[in-house]
């Protein structure tokens, strides 16, 4: 059980020494390219131009978008946990005095926290904007009644049998189905409301997509600068310091 313990241990001691050390900075970069290829420099009146044009239709690009936040802010809660678990690792013993590396430790792990706290806002993305659009849209959405009409019809018939003539009576129920439409009027309004939507949704995700592209600078940019407090805080050569790292 200790082996598997310290097996697990350096696992994850490697896995935080490369995301805080690379990943963080490469992730700053890449987010960076992607904010740049999946949000051209358009104003937003220019947007919503655009999206009036396409109608009541679903909105394809964006809802693309949305998902592309939500799979950026997974990734993004993943690397935070991984360092977070790097500074736990890297926590000396309690003990009094020296404690200065130790209070950078928890004031690191501490932004670290509220950023992934943030980050896992953005996995609702994809849900939060077809929420919002349906439940504008049901309002456009024609409305259709049912009525059922039934009708009876009575049918009176003389039969001669063996010189007797006999009088049958036949009741006929018939019931008819029938829908009512009641049309509503295609507003411009509702036009206007859809795209102004799809508008503020796709400043909502480009917002997200910098906030997360932030987050990766802030983190690579506090191990940067506080590498050797981080991995060695007492400065006792346990951490294995070797001193402040290039953020990229």
């Amino acid at each position: 059980k200790r082996e598997m313990a310290e097996l697990l241990e350096t696992h994850a001691l490697q896995q935080g020494e490369e995301v805080v050390s690379s990943t963080l900075g490469a992730r700053a970069v890449e987010l960076t390219h992607l904010l740049d290829s999946s949000f051209p420099s358009k104003s937003l009146t220019e947007l919503e131009a655009s999206f009036q044009s396409k109608g009541l239709a679903p909105n394809a690009s964006l809802s693309q978008l949305t998902r592309l936040v939500r799979e950026q802010a997974a990734l993004a809660i993943d690397h935070f946990k991984q360092a977070e678990l790097w500074l736990v690792l890297k926590s000396p013993a309690v003990s009094d005095g020296n404690n200065f590396g130790v209070d950078v430790q928890q004031y690191v792990a501490g932004e670290l926290k509220e950023m992934r706290k943030a980050f896992a806002a953005m996995i609702g993305a994809p849900s939060d904007y077809h929420w919002a659009r349906a439940t504008g849209l049901e309002k456009v959405n024609n409305d259709a009644s049912h009525d059922e009409d039934e009708s009876t019809t009575t049918e009176t018939s003389k039969e001669t049998k063996d010189g007797k003539t006999e009088e049958k009576t036949i009741i006929k129920t018939v019931k008819k189905n029938g829908c009512v439409k009641k049309e509503k009027p295609t507003l411009p309004d509702y036009d206007a409301y859809t795209a102004a939507l799809d508008v503020k949704h796709y400043h909502t995700m480009r917002e997200n997509m910098v906030d997360l592209r932030n987050g990766y600078m802030k983190a690579a940019m506090l191990f940067a600068k506080n590498y050797k407090r981080l991995s060695d805080p007492r400065g006792d050569g346990g951490g294995d310091a070797r001193g402040v790292m290039s953020m990229f």
